[in-house]
């Protein structure tokens, strides 16, 4: 559905309204077209679009141990975990300890993983690319900056802001007081 009006830069940089939020417009451009790659991910390869995620990385730096996939991907590791054990019960990727420390593991794609790797990653290619039509050159370099610069400001934020209080999901929500 649609937004009733127009959002200009001054209504981004003041937002007035929630449709006015950059991490509300964000979501919803990720909520819709991300459903896409979803309906790619589950109906076509059988994976999560968060098992795709971990495929995706691995085959671009396999051996990589399953804490740095968690911060790649913006996980925490229980949910990192999860993905693993599955993807490790579909035999799309394989779990070996690593040569010198047995307690860390590095984790490679198997030739099925591979494979739905090069035939989902077009696909997704491709919905990516689409989502791009009609910016130009200037545009689409204003907005990979743009992208770079709001990534390190969210990194800062959120070292930086300890007075926003922690979540405890384990424990059913606030802390106690």
């Amino acid at each position: 559905m649609p937004d009733e009006e127009p959002t200009d830069a001054l209504r981004l940089a003041d937002p007035e309204a929630a449709r006015h939020l950059l991490m509300y417009r964000l979501n919803r451009l990720l909520a819709v077209a991300g459903s896409l790659v979803v309906r790619l991910c589950e109906g076509g390869y059988g994976i999560t679009r968060r098992e795709w995620g971990l495929l995706m990385w691995l085959a671009e730096r396999p051996g990589m141990p399953p804490a740095e996939l968690a911060g790649r991907l913006g996980l925490d590791r229980a949910r990192t975990s999860r993905a693993i054990t599955s993807l490790l019960g579909k035999k799309l990727i394989t779990r070996e300890a690593m040569p010198g420390d047995r307690r860390q593991a590095q984790l490679m794609l198997t030739p099925a993983g591979q494979a739905v790797h090069d035939a989902l990653f077009p696909q997704i290619k491709a919905l990516n690319q689409a989502l791009l039509t009609g910016l130009d050159a200037q545009a689409l370099d204003t907005l990979d900056t743009s992208l770079a610069h709001m990534q390190q400001q969210a990194e800062a934020l959120v070292a930086t802001r300890t007075d926003v209080p922690r979540t405890y999901r384990l424990r059913g929500g606030r802390q106690p007081e």
